[in-house]
């Protein structure tokens, strides 16, 4: 957690323009960034008149994938991404005076298994869901598919965005017999991660990207037999921007 405080002025110091906009007329003021869940105590900013409020669940994981007989190939679909949502909060007297705040954790990559569902942000009131996991590979009428993982949704705030979901394992069924990482969903604050291929030995794919972004699906080429996990999610984070 980082915080930027107000600034002090010393004996002396000329004022610039942005200076008196921010500081004696009320403005922004600086953020506090939440990584990991804590407290945001109110005493600290005996000035506050207002905060914005952003939140971002935490990413789900990549499904897994089974060990297989040497020649088969399995490709787990991606974790959903943490939804979003913003709010201006201004009743500053009806906040408690220390509000906790809550960080969702990233989901986990399980092997052969769908990946968990990341962990919901909170704030107020203000949530961001988790993003569910991506689904491990299994067998439908003789074709192998592995479904991804759904998006997280915002509630509480004024403005909600949907974390984007995962895409589903891919198998080229062309001459290089390669398998294919399902994605993990970006979230408003993240990228997808890169996508993968793999021809022989087991890949748990790469991990969401910060912050909330799903994880990748694992993989298993055809040369091996070896059950792999599915990438974590990325946590989510809470933004406090403070108002004089």
């Amino acid at each position: 957690m980082a915080i930027l405080t107000p600034k002090t002025f010393t004996s002396g110091e000329v004022l610039t323009a942005s200076d008196v906009n921010a500081y004696l007329r009320g403005g922004y003021m600086g953020s506090v960034y939440f990584t990991s869940s804590g407290t945001f105590t109110k005493a600290t900013y005996p000035w506050l008149r207002a905060i914005r409020v952003k939140v971002v669940g935490g990413g789900g994981g990549g499904g897994g994938v089974p060990a297989t007989a040497s020649g088969t190939i399995r490709s787990g679909g991606g974790g959903g991404a943490g939804g979003y949502a913003e709010k201006w909060v201004t009743d500053i007297a009806g906040l408690s005076a220390s509000e906790t705040v809550t960080v969702g954790a990233a989901g986990i990559g399980v092997s052969d298994d769908t990946g968990t569902t990341g962990g919901s942000s909170s704030f107020s009131g203000v949530t961001g869901a988790g993003g569910t996991g991506g689904e491990s590979t299994f067998t439908v009428s003789g074709r192998t598919v592995a479904q991804a993982g759904d998006g997280g949704i915002g509630s509480g705030g004024d403005f909600h965005i949907q974390g984007g979901g995962g895409t589903v394992g891919n198998i080229n069924f062309d001459s290089t017999q390669m398998a294919m990482t399902g994605i993990g969903g970006a979230s408003y604050l993240s990228t997808t991660a890169r996508q993968t291929g793999n021809v022989g030995g087991a890949n748990p794919g790469e991990a969401g990207r910060q912050y909330g972004g799903g994880g990748n699906g694992a993989t298993s080429g055809q040369n091996t037999n070896s059950a792999a996990a599915g990438a974590s999610g990325a946590a989510g984070i809470v933004i406090l921007e403070l108002y004089a």
